[in-house]
């Protein structure tokens, strides 16, 4: 198969290098070491095969880049599956008490918003913390309230923890 070189300026060579080796996006650098390496001379298919790619992606990445410029490498809003988790529905539950949906807790724990929350449902607990997170709610274990009927309790839990 015969080679295309691609004939770039000398500030998208420099361009393609910055975005290389500084980009913090790894998909934005592998695809700019792919236009790199095929501009100065490796085939399509070699560049694919080093990178682990199909030829035809590199291909792609080398059209839009001389199409489009660096802004091509951006992986385009909307694409993916749809998110099940809804952010609204989770700050309406999350305002309020477990107890106002027949929960005996004055605090919410994972186990309790996947059988409440209905897009959480069927979610483990480790999916849920991680969707909490991706909403920007931070999910803190609570510690557990311990009550002693000895009168001296507090006096001697001093000795070992901060009150």
């Amino acid at each position: 198969m015969k080679n295309k070189r691609i004939a770039l300026t000398k500030e998208q060579q420099a361009e393609l290098a910055d975005l290389a080796r500084h980009d913090k996006r790894a998909y934005v650098r592998m695809k700019a070491q792919a236009v790199q390496a095929v501009s100065q001379g490796m085939t399509r298919s070699s560049v694919a095969k080093v990178l682990g790619v199909e030829r035809r992606a590199v291909g792609r990445w080398v059209r839009s880049y001389i199409e489009s410029g660096a802004s091509s490498f951006k992986v385009k809003g909307g694409r993916g599956r749809k998110a099940k988790v809804q952010v609204k529905e989770i700050e309406e539950y999350l305002r309020q008490t477990p107890s106002q949906f027949g929960i005996a807790r004055a605090r919410w724990t994972l186990g309790t918003l996947q059988g409440i929350v209905p897009c959480l449902r069927g979610m483990s607990e480790s999916g849920i913390w991680r969707a909490l997170a991706r909403v920007g709610y931070r999910y803190k274990r609570g510690q557990p309230v311990v009550h002693s009927p000895d009168p001296r309790y507090r006096e001697k839990r001093g000795l070992y923890c901060r009150l």
